[in-house]
């Protein structure tokens, strides 16, 4: 079952859609919902990339490296294998790319002052950091002094820290801000102190900005996001009007 504080591993996959083709994956995607619904698959959800190139980003949640293995021996055993492999032909050509990344919860670095309604957001602001070799320590004092101003100024923007295991650069940082409205970006957003300037352009290479939306549609959710939200997670079809 997926909790709503953050886990200790997150598995994303990362596809890069073919333009004119989002309609077409989003249909082939659900068909990977369903196949995972019925078996012991972990559940996982879908983000919609608003900004930047057309992308969607699956979330699976693990608490261990061992929970993971189990996920992907319930992939490779029948019938599912023989399923997931059917799908992934359709859905190879709608792709352009397609990656995965494990990453390891960095509570030290994050910001969590009130509880997450994971099953609630409905956007997430996500900032992907990557730092030079060497500079970790630098990051993890440049967010030290982020989340004390923040503290003390009363902010209540969670945002919660991984960094890459494998599959992306050494250095690679996910900043993730969940929300349950656009509206909250209207409202002044929790910043770094000025005297942290000279110390992140130090030790970043790059950063980059990326807005999300939540696609239930694509995801497959767990019974506690359904219960507490079944219009959105789980809404049932209207049925076709008379003649």
């Amino acid at each position: 079952m997926m909790a709503q504080e953050p886990s200790a591993y997150l598995r994303i996959v990362q596809e890069d859609i073919k333009e004119g083709k989002s309609a077409a994956h989003v249909k082939s995607e659900m068909a990977f919902a369903r196949a995972f619904a019925k078996t012991a698959f972990p559940n996982y959800v879908a983000w919609d990339a608003e900004t930047g190139p057309s992308q969607v980003w699956f979330l699976e949640r693990y608490d261990s490296y061992e929970a993971m293995e189990q996920a992907t021996n319930i992939t490779a055993a029948e019938p599912l294998r023989s399923t997931l492999n059917q799908l992934d032909e359709i859905d190879g050509l709608l792709r352009t790319l397609s990656r995965t990344i494990i990453a390891r919860l960095r509570k030290e670095l994050s910001y969590t002052p009130v509880p997450a309604d994971i099953a609630k957001y409905r956007y997430y602001n996500v900032i992907t950091f990557h730092i030079r070799p060497g500079r970790d320590a630098d990051f993890a004092e440049f967010r030290k002094i982020t989340n004390d101003a923040w503290q003390k100024a009363g902010y209540k923007g969670r945002r919660v820290i991984y960094s890459a295991d494998s599959g992306a650069p050494a250095g690679t940082y996910f900043a993730i801000h969940g929300m349950q409205s656009l509206k909250e970006m209207d409202e002044p957003l929790g910043t770094s102190p000025s005297s942290t300037a000279k110390l992140l352009q130090d030790i970043v290479i790059s950063w980059e900005r990326t807005l999300f939306a939540v696609n239930p549609k694509m995801s497959n959710p767990p019974k506690e996001y359904i219960t507490a939200d079944p219009d959105f997670w789980a809404p049932k079809s209207k049925p076709a009007a008379a003649k």
